[in-house]
């Protein structure tokens, strides 16, 4: 997430830019049984992850689940709630496979993340508003790999004029309607070398 300043002004400003952002995800987010049950008659591979107790109350996760592979492989398993895991399964199926195989001719066989879960403020800083990975809510997407062993980079090609760009970033631009804040290298210097995407309470469209 973006750096706005000291934490009084931060937080004022991200909540200014967000009340007049508009297209984000309207839908109910599960948890609970009810949400485990749907990751597993979608097929994702996950278990449930019990991520200790906290020491501080920013940072807990509802139904903590860690994923190795929603339909793509991750490049590492990565711990978050089950209600992201959810989204990001939907997305998936929904617009990074199709988009992937009209764009760019093959189907993503590996998401490459950055990280989810990480009980942290915004930009790992000691003051400030605290991140949606606080609370398993959000995930660092750096690239994909494809069924045709090509690669796609978020840090070295999101700039690029070609396929490859033109894919990630018509991505961001439909994340926007499965996510509730998306940011990307244009975002901010942060954000050089991924999406940042959450189903946090705020809205931000930076794509």
């Amino acid at each position: 997430m973006p750096h706005f300043g000291p934490f009084a002004a931060g937080c004022t400003a991200i909540l200014l830019l967000l009340a007049g952002c508009g297209g984000g995800p309207e839908r109910a987010a599960l948890s609970g049984r009810a949400c485990l049950a749907r990751l597993s008659a979608h097929d994702i591979s996950y278990r449930p992850v019990d991520i200790g107790d906290p020491s501080d109350s920013h940072c807990q996760v509802d139904t903590a689940v860690k994923i190795s592979r929603i339909h793509a492989a991750f490049n590492h398993p990565a711990t978050m709630s089950c209600a992201l895991a959810d989204r990001l399964d939907e997305f998936e199926r929904e617009v990074v496979q199709p988009l992937a195989l009209d764009e760019l001719g093959s189907r993503a066989t590996r998401i490459d993340h950055l990280g989810s879960y990480s009980c942290r403020r915004q930009n790992s800083r000691t003051a400030g508003c605290w991140s949606q990975h606080a609370q398993g809510q959000a995930i660092d997407i750096a690239g994909f790999r494809l069924s045709d062993g090509t690669t796609v980079s978020i840090e070295r090609d999101w700039n690029e004029s070609g396929a490859k760009g033109q894919f990630l970033r018509h991505l961001a631009h439909r994340a926007c309607r499965y996510f509730s804040v998306v940011l990307t290298p244009d975002s901010n210097a942060e954000h050089y070398d991924h999406l940042h995407l959450d189903i946090g309470p705020d809205r931000l469209c930076s794509a």
